[in-house]
């Protein structure tokens, strides 16, 4: 590995996990507020909107490092080579699933970006309010690839914490390495009951 190869995979790690972090724990952020009744989540989503200067801060903190991300990570994954079959060990597992979820996630996120943000909010100048939600979620086609889209997009994100920690040095020994594995399918079941939760009380 080079050194530009070495750096750039450092910085597609960084970007992933603050352009894929911000965008996930945003949104859990807010649609948990549905738990509280459909009052609570409009009012977040009207305190959001209002933020000054929103749209320069998402593409420039979430859009252009969530392309950057995207697009060289399916360039790896298409890269890589998977052999689960031959060495089905948790590590290995992890890095297919990985690959995977980035597929899943990727497709997702630009649909729920293109259907709600820019023709639901941009050009059909909606309120992505609790009665907007319930009316797009209540088709379960619809809700099904929430639901996938989902939980793909926060295995990639807590899993891809682990790659993090091992690419930039932070974890180095094998039992290190394994408690944060840990650490991250724990977080991974927290953020996706939060998500769960929130999807189904929209309908």
């Amino acid at each position: 590995m080079n050194k530009f190869d070495f750096w750039i995979r450092r910085i597609h790690s960084l970007a992933g996990v603050a352009a894929l972090g911000g965008f996930l724990l945003e949104h859990l952020f807010t649609i948990s507020k549905v738990m509280g009744g459909p009052g609570p989540f409009n009012e977040a989503v009207k305190a959001l909107a209002s933020m000054p200067f929103l749209v320069p801060i998402e593409i420039m903190f979430i859009g252009l490092p969530f392309a950057f991300h995207g697009i060289l990570g399916v360039v790896y994954a298409l890269k890589a080579k998977n052999n689960v079959s031959q060495y089905g060990y948790w590590n290995n597992w992890m890095f297919y699933m990985q690959r995977i979820t980035a597929y899943i996630a990727f497709v997702f996120i630009a649909y729920h970006v293109w259907t709600l943000r820019i023709v639901g909010k941009a050009m059909g100048g909606n309120l992505i309010g609790f009665e907007y939600m319930h009316n797009v979620l209540s088709n379960p086609i619809v809700f099904g690839v929430y639901v996938i889209g989902l939980l793909s997009s926060i295995f990639h994100f807590t899993n891809g914490l682990w790659g993090f920690a091992v690419t930039w040095g932070i974890v180095a020994g094998p039992r290190s390495q394994r408690l944060v594995s840990l650490a991250t399918v724990g977080l991974f079941v927290i953020m996706s009951s939060v998500g769960l939760t929130a999807l189904f009380k929209f309908i």
